[in-house]
């Protein structure tokens, strides 16, 4: 036996994803926040309109990426490096995650395609230390920071700077190394 379905509209498969998503991060934050994991936001929905627009703008990067658009890529995360980024106390931890995960992604395509919309190293380290902002020193390790720690440390290096090259590399070493022993521990 089966069972009549009404046609999928573009709208309806709009709202199904917009919905899939709004459940998966109160469900993640949540999820974190009762474990311990992660300041939970002051406003919630701020987290929420910031974890769609993240995601939006990841899948339009996405696209770019694969047709080899790396300027358009640059210019989605441009874009969206350009919003106005809630706070830790209204977006939690996971705002500044979200954060750090655009800023390192948007700061590896720099790298990594120099020629495209050039920048200086200093305006690439103003662009590590704007993601970064003052808070990341109080999150508990994660991958999004201890990336961007890393791509700090890299663009510290092309100023000639090793030595602090050299201890943000250690910071991100150290968080990764926190990350993997939580993991091992998970799996005893």
């Amino acid at each position: 036996m089966t069972t009549a379905r009404a046609p999928s509209t573009p709208s309806h498969a709009l709202g199904q994803l917009l919905t899939g998503a709004i459940l998966g991060a109160l469900l993640t934050v949540g999820g974190f926040a009762l474990a311990g994991k992660l300041k939970p936001p002051g406003e919630p929905d701020a987290l929420v309109a910031l974890a769609q627009t993240v995601d939006t703008t990841d899948k339009q990067v996405d696209v770019m990426l694969a047709r080899g658009d790396i300027a358009g890529a640059i210019s989605a995360l441009e874009q969206l490096r350009a919003i106005k980024w809630p706070g830790r106390d209204r977006g939690g931890d996971a705002c500044v995650q979200l954060r750090h995960d655009a800023f390192g992604r948007l700061l590896r395509l720099r790298l990594d395609n120099p020629q495209v919309d050039a920048k200086t190293p200093q305006q690439l380290l103003d662009l590590a230390e704007q993601g970064l902002g003052r808070e990341w020193e109080l999150l508990d390790p994660n991958p999004f920071t201890a990336h961007l720690l890393s791509l700090r440390g890299e663009v510290l290096e092309q100023l000639g700077r090793d030595d602090d090259a050299l201890l943000i590399y250690q910071q991100a070493l150290d968080m990764n190394r926190d990350l993997l022993d939580e993991v091992m521990e998970g799996s005893r």
